[in-house]
């Protein structure tokens, strides 16, 4: 399984915190013999830049967002989601995100924007009980696998003969999955739920995970086809361990999470309905922009909304 990207929100800063808006005219960010150089000077050349846009684009949408919403962010998921990311890149954790233009303080603000912005979004949605009971009804909860890969067909037969045999399936995983992800751990993944990307599980595992008993493993290898999203360039044979599975709870204890689902379908199936919702926020908050650069930063919200109109 390949290691899925740092963020998955509607906007993403590429150098986000680049520009402090509102500064003083006289005050120097770097002096030298040969002359300094102004707060505003720099103010000047960054606002002009897409990043700088975008970086003010984020700002103005924080503020009018957070007005109703700040409160419906939960700030202990995205810390979890923060040191998960961390834990998951290891060393290489802020060479990555830099790669993007991005600093450790830069990725946990556009953590903190991505989930106001779904906040917002989601208390914004009204669905029918007909709707969440179908969501519900199509929904499993989540399941702790494990997983051997290998790169043939008759390589998982053997492993399967193997476990068959009573050999041990972290074992074997430890000695013969090619899943550097997850072999040193087992083959143990992350527990996931019907939700799950598929860039994080492939559709052919979930399924296969769905359909096993507590303690079973497939008796026969789990193809699964190349995928450029999750990088896969080839074919793979998968076995597939269940370990344990939570119990699915009433409709009514799931009411909210079914609500997220149908929301995130929402978002997946049409790309314009967040920035189209944030237009109309934007609207609704009489956003005037007074500096002529800055004047289109939020164009790209303004005008989803009138279209969606």
């Amino acid at each position: 399984m390949k290691k899925g990207w740092l963020i998955s929100g509607v906007i993403i800063v590429l150098a986000g915190g680049l520009i402090a808006f509102g500064m003083s005219n006289g005050k120097n960010v770097a002096t030298s013999n040969s002359g300094s150089v102004s707060e505003q000077e720099l103010y000047q050349k960054l606002k002009k830049t897409p990043e700088g846009k975008q970086t003010f684009a984020n700002m103005m949408i924080k503020k009018v967002l957070e007005k109703d919403h700040k409160k419906d962010v939960d700030q202990k998921e995205l810390d979890h989601q923060y040191d998960k990311a961390q834990k998951q890149y290891g060393d290489s954790f802020e060479s990555t995100l830099a790669q993007s233009g991005m600093t450790t303080e830069t990725y946990r603000d556009n953590l903190y924007l991505s989930a106001l912005e779904k906040a917002a979004f989601k208390d914004n949605q009204h669905f029918s009980n007909k709707d969440l009971k179908k969501a519900y009804q199509a929904y499993t909860p989540e399941v702790n696998i494990s997983v051997i890969k290998t790169n043939s067909e008759e390589d998982a037969k053997t492993v399967i003969d193997d476990l068959n045999n009573g050999k041990d399936f972290a074992q074997e995983a430890k000695d013969k999955s090619t899943d550097t992800t997850s072999k040193d751990k087992g083959g143990k993944l992350d527990a996931f739920d019907s939700t799950v990307d598929s860039t994080v599980v492939s559709p052919e595992v979930k399924k296969a995970a769905f359909g096993l008993k507590k303690g079973d493993y497939t008796k026969n290898p789990v193809k699964v086809a190349a995928n450029a999203a999750t990088g896969a360039t080839g074919e793979s044979y998968y076995i597939v361990k269940l370990n344990d599975r939570d119990t699915k709870g009433s409709f009514n204890s799931l009411k909210g999470k079914m609500k997220d689902v149908l929301v995130d379908q929402k978002l997946a199936k049409d790309s314009t309905s967040m920035q189209s919702f944030i237009g109309q926020q934007l609207d609704k908050a009489k956003v005037h922009i007074s500096d002529k650069d800055l004047k289109d930063a939020l164009a790209s919200y303004t005008q989803a909304a009138q279209t969606n109109k």
